[in-house]
């Protein structure tokens, strides 16, 4: 799987057979099946061409299995899981609070954890971080910053010299097993 960051909250996985993106705001970026990982507004419109999926719940879409979650005191945030080329992605935006045990349950293994950082998060790093701990996945993903706010992010989490990708290839072996990588993106 090849992973490209559109900026923001946007990401395209792209596979051998098929490509899907995960955004907050479908117009974020224009592709044929985009995962909507945030309350949609009911006034968005959205290209005619464009598959979106953006209610709670469990369904396959595009031979690629979507969990939508609904997480917080009133259910309006989402964890969204993806499961692409048997690799678990978790796309976690504006979360408000941090995890409980049973949504930390229904998230379930994550292998990769795309999570907004720096100053459009909600949670104060500390919290963020406990957030990370608490999915524990193999690689963490910082989306939605500005350029340099990843490089404080990462020092929180104690990584040392990070390089930025422009794209990157993962497969599931290519994981880490017994520790958690970050992987930084250009600011887009």
């Amino acid at each position: 799987m090849n992973i490209t960051y559109k900026g923001q909250t946007g990401f395209i996985l792209k596979g051998a057979n098929e490509s899907v993106a995960l955004a907050c705001d479908p117009k974020q970026i224009s592709h044929e099946h985009v995962i909507v990982t945030r309350t949609a507004d009911e006034t968005i419109k959205v290209n005619k061409d464009q598959s979106i999926c953006d209610w709670p719940g469990e369904y396959e879409a595009y031979d690629i299995s979507v969990m939508v979650i609904p997480i917080g005191k009133e259910q309006k945030d989402r964890i969204t899981k993806v499961i692409f080329e048997d690799i678990s992605c978790a796309h976690v935006d504006a979360i408000n609070a941090p995890l409980t045990e049973a949504e930390e349950e229904k998230i379930g293994n994550i292998d990769i954890l795309f999570i907004t950082t720096g100053k459009a998060a909600k949670l104060e790093p500390k919290q963020i971080q406990a957030v990370i701990e608490s999915i524990s996945p193999r690689m963490v993903i910082p989306m939605n910053f500005v350029a340099g706010e990843q490089l404080d992010f990462a020092k929180l989490l104690g990584f040392g010299e990070i390089t930025e990708d422009d794209i990157l290839k993962i497969t599931k072996s290519s994981l880490p097993n017994d520790r958690m990588d970050l992987r930084i993106f250009s600011a887009k």
